[in-house]
């Protein structure tokens, strides 16, 4: 199988100038893909809790699944990284300067590495030899996609799962098959905060449709709901990057309000999300 670093054409006596980055979240590991889709993923990884880029260049492997990774590039590091707080956030790390290096970017968000991590570092040195498992040199290449990896087309009412980074750019960008689905359904949603696991059920109906439903929670994040919008004041309009947005259940057009609203009650019942979610009524 093919090693990435003959794929980039690294030679081994340039290992010592990289850092191979594993990004993954801590709360929510598909993060920096989910970056990556949305055209952040640089921004994102420039910003660190410690000075973890100590080597001229970084070598970004993205997590993807258990043990598959996706390329993200090569970066080089420009200068010394600052430090930046944000107490409204309770963060306070490193922020670098890098730029994208020319170096199979044709490959970037296409090319897949197979490598089983057995061992909690995320920033090794190239050359790391470690105690158990395979050596970060001789990652192999699984697969190689025939284009870019990108935001999906809409795969069905019961697949979607989105965060709202992704829901604004499916809006930004009228995503096709999205905004064709979402515009022809009424129905109820239910809407997760990630750093709680509280929950909030709505609903469209009248003359909204899902898709005009959503498109007011991408402008805002909280589309104009009560609760929604006490939480935002409380923790920051920054905040509404912890939601988490699917489809409990779609309703025909001709559907009457009614019909609607008692399905949304009944959610909010099983789910008991005026209970213990966001829901006050």
């Amino acid at each position: 199988m093919l090693k990435l670093v003959d794929v980039l054409q690294i030679p081994e006596s340039e290992f010592k100038n990289y850092k191979v980055h594993f990004a993954i979240g801590v709360k929510d590991k598909l993060k920096p893909y989910n970056k990556f889709l949305v055209g952040e993923f640089k921004g994102w990884q420039e910003e660190q809790t410690n000075k973890n880029f100590s080597r001229p260049f970084v070598l970004s492997l993205i997590y993807y699944s258990k043990d598959v990774w996706l390329f993200g590039g090569v970066y080089r590091v420009t200068g010394e990284p600052t430090l930046i707080e944000r107490p409204a956030e309770n963060w306070e790390g490193w922020k670098y300067s890098t730029e994208l290096v020319d170096c199979q970017t044709d490959l970037i968000g296409r090319v897949f590495v197979s490598y089983k991590k057995e061992y909690r570092q995320s920033y090794p040195n190239l050359e790391m030899t470690p105690e158990n498992g395979m050596k970060p040199r001789d990652m192999c290449i699984s697969s190689i996609l025939d284009k870019r990896v990108s935001i999906t087309d809409f795969m069905g009412f019961d697949q979607v799962n989105i965060d709202y980074e992704t829901l604004q750019v499916i809006v930004r960008d009228s995503i096709p098959s999205w905004k064709s689905a979402l515009s022809n359904v009424k129905g109820v949603y239910l809407i997760a905060d990630k750093s709680t696991g509280k929950q909030y059920v709505g609903s469209a109906y009248g003359d909204e449709c899902i898709w005009q439903r959503w498109s007011a929670y991408a402008r805002d994040g909280h589309g104009g709901n009560r609760e929604l919008k006490e939480l935002l004041k409380a923790n920051g309009a920054n905040y509404r990057y912890n939601f988490k947005y699917s489809i409990l259940e779609v309703c025909n057009m001709n559907l009457g309000n009614e019909y609607i609203i008692g399905r949304e009650t009944y959610w909010k019942e099983v789910l008991q999300t005026r209970e213990f979610g966001l829901n006050g009524n």
